[in-house]
């Protein structure tokens, strides 16, 4: 009776899992482990980490300054590229995490910013800290990845970014947006 029972629990596990709607690599943008990107505002170039282990985007910055303006709290910060150039920002602060590592705990600032990776543009969330030490000043995690795009761990820089963004906006300082062709 108890083989009965695992035969028949295998074989609707099976049946079950055979129905399963396969995903459908056609509408999604296949990544490199390693990639050149676009920040925005700014339209700055750098190389990045394609992480899918990392749950959320981080970005090299120094000098983080939390300031107050017109009530609305704001940080100011050096974000410091591939290329060692310096880019000075002043960004709407949106949030603090805490960050657990094997060294301890580290409070992070939280800011959002326009990301293109390929043809794929996006307003998303990154995290500030000191990435000196890492081999790429910016790494990109899995809240940016999650909605259209794969990673091959096998390929490096295959997806050079080339999205099409309006800034018609006068403030160099908004996010621009995507034009769709």
């Amino acid at each position: 009776m108890r083989y009965l029972t695992l035969s028949i629990l295998m074989a609707f596990s099976l049946t079950a899992h055979a129905n399963k709607n396969p995903l459908d690599i056609e509408n999604h943008s296949i990544l490199g482990h390693q990639e050149i990107v676009t920040l925005f505002p700014g339209n700055i170039t750098s190389s990045a980490r394609i992480d899918t282990g990392a749950a959320t985007n981080s970005m090299f910055a120094i000098d983080t300054e939390v300031i107050e303006e017109s009530g609305e709290k704001l940080i100011q910060f050096t974000f410091i590229d591939d290329k060692k150039n310096e880019h000075r920002m002043t960004r709407p602060l949106v949030d603090t995490v805490t960050v657990t590592q094997a060294s301890g705990e580290q409070i992070r600032y939280v800011v959002e910013m326009g990301l293109c990776v390929g043809d794929y543009y996006e307003k998303t969330r990154f995290t500030l800290a000191d990435r000196s030490r890492m081999s790429f000043p910016i790494l990109v995690g899995r809240n940016f990845l999650e909605n259209s795009l794969l990673v091959s761990s096998a390929e490096k820089m295959i997806a050079s970014p080339v999205c099409e963004v309006n800034l018609t906006q006068k403030d160099k300082d908004t996010l621009p947006v995507i034009t769709l062709q």
